[in-house]
């Protein structure tokens, strides 16, 4: 998890910088198409099995991850949107798989759950606030879409994490059979709605358009991999990790600069999914690796 949580955040930073010339549904394409060879030349290696056993679970899983990829490379390519802000955002999935954990995975929640929630969100305030308050020039959707982001993704790990665990009767996958499905429904959607707004990338965009391919499908197969060890909720604390390190690599590469109030409401959504994860892991017992 922490390697994927360091490479995520090299994908969000060369995902900006290739905006330049670059279609935002062009580096997501990139991104699931280089991630689907990554997928499929680690299947090679290791003698898995490329097909999912679970169909329905999959498709949900990759359509939901899709929506989640979509909304992301989005708002990742909108300069109107810090990226800084836009990995805050992204980093409340955990806290929506916290929220909605009762509903879909059955299970409880507790006061001090949505204490932590009410915080959290607090935060998300703070850092979309700018940004929403701008809807006349229209800076509000890719905070909205950032939000939409980690929404979808939240939805598509729980379901990930039944994959991978191989609880009740669902037939346990491999992350590579996960990831390359998931890739190639990603790369097949956003090729499509890229035909409709293609621009010829400078050719150092390229480049980093190769780079946030591979940072990003290296990264999806450690987090797929990641959860089928240890419940969702404990790897949350390591995540974040992505997150500080994005802001930081953000300010040193795109010369960003975050006001008080969004430094503020980033901390306040690190650190209540980093109480939110060490409480968890406190309360659960560690699953068998698998």
């Amino acid at each position: 998890m922490v390697s994927a949580s360091l490479l995520f955040a090299i994908m969000s930073i060369t995902a900006r910088l290739a905006s330049r010339s670059a279609s935002w549904t062009t580096i997501a394409a990139s991104r699931a198409g280089v991630g689907a060879l990554v997928a499929f030349a680690f299947a090679l290696r290791s003698g898995v099995s490329m097909k999912t056993r679970s169909v329905k679970l999959s498709w949900a899983r990759s359509i939901l991850g899709t929506l989640a990829m979509l909304s992301c490379f989005y708002s990742l390519a909108q300069s109107s949107l810090a990226v800084g802000d836009a990995v805050t955002l992204f980093a409340t999935a955990p806290l929506f798989i916290a929220l909605m954990a009762p509903w879909v995975l059955k299970e409880r929640s507790d006061a001090r759950l949505w204490a932590l929630l009410l915080v959290a969100f607090a935060g998300v305030g703070l850092v979309a606030g700018p940004h929403l308050s701008l809807l006349s020039k229209g800076a509000a959707f890719p905070a909205l879409a950032a939000l939409g982001s980690a929404f979808f993704s939240a939805l598509a790990m729980m379901f990930l994490r039944v994959m991978r665990s191989g609880r009740g009767s669902v037939a346990q996958e491999s992350a590579e059979a996960i990831a390359l499905h998931f890739a190639l429904v990603s790369f097949v959607v956003h090729a499509i709605l890229g035909c409709f707004d293609f621009r010829a990338p400078a050719p150092i965009d390229l480049l980093l358009l190769a780079i946030t391919g591979l940072s990003g499908g290296l990264a999806q197969l450690a987090m797929t991999k990641a959860y089928a060890y240890v419940e969702a909720s404990r790897l949350g604390a390591v995540s974040y990790l992505g997150t500080v390190l994005s802001f930081v690599l953000a300010i040193l590469f795109l010369g960003e600069r975050p006001e008080v109030a969004q430094l503020a409401g980033a901390g306040l959504v690190v650190g209540a999914g980093v109480v939110l994860a060490l409480s968890a892991a406190r309360a659960a017992p560690r699953s068998s690796p698998a």
